[in-house]
């Protein structure tokens, strides 16, 4: 018996030790591996993270890029209005001009009109004044034989006379040129 009580308590031992041998190596084996998915999950994990730092920088880069473009194109769209509104301004001065211009330029032909209007009256007083110096001096002309005496004095009263009309034709005509050339 005493040989089976041995074995009763060799054979659990011997039982143990294999165990623990397996248990061992197998749990050896089983911590490399929980260690290596460890180590796979950390570098994958890094690996996301790298890629997600190099998709935010990018997303980044395309967004500052996108703010840059619309800043760009807000600033030519309002350059692009300022220039229609500096254009539409002056649009705007240019036709107040011309409508002033020709305003005084309307006005100046009125007066113009107005002072040939007054200058052919003038001239036709002149003509009916020439004509009656005419038709005096013709008159005195005749009358002179009658009046030989004062024919002296009637000439150069005549002279002054033509003197005057000629005077007042030059004037009229300086008249009727001005108002032309206006």
């Amino acid at each position: 018996m005493k040989k089976l009580t041995a074995l009763y308590f060799i054979v659990p031992i011997i039982g143990v030790i294999c165990f623990s041998f397996f248990y061992t190596s197998v749990k050896a084996e089983l911590h490399e591996r929980e260690v290596q998915r460890k180590k796979q999950q950390e570098q994958e994990q890094l690996e996301r993270a790298k890629r997600d730092v190099e998709l935010r920088q990018e997303a980044y880069r395309i967004a500052r890029a996108d703010v840059d473009r619309r800043i760009k194109e807000i600033e030519e769209r309002k350059k692009e209005e300022e220039r229609k509104a500096a254009e539409i301004q002056a649009a705007k001065d240019s036709r107040d001009l011309v409508y002033r211009e020709r305003e005084r330029q309307n006005k100046r032909l009125t007066d113009l009109l107005d002072s040939r209007a007054v200058a052919n009256d003038q001239l036709a007083a002149v003509k009916e004044q020439l004509k009656l110096q005419r038709i005096q001096s013709e008159y005195y002309g005749t009358a002179a034989s009658e009046v030989s005496q004062n024919k002296r004095l009637y000439e150069q009263a005549l002279a002054r006379m033509d003197a005057a009309a000629a005077a007042a034709i030059k004037q009229a005509e300086a008249l009727k040129a001005q108002a032309k050339k206006s």
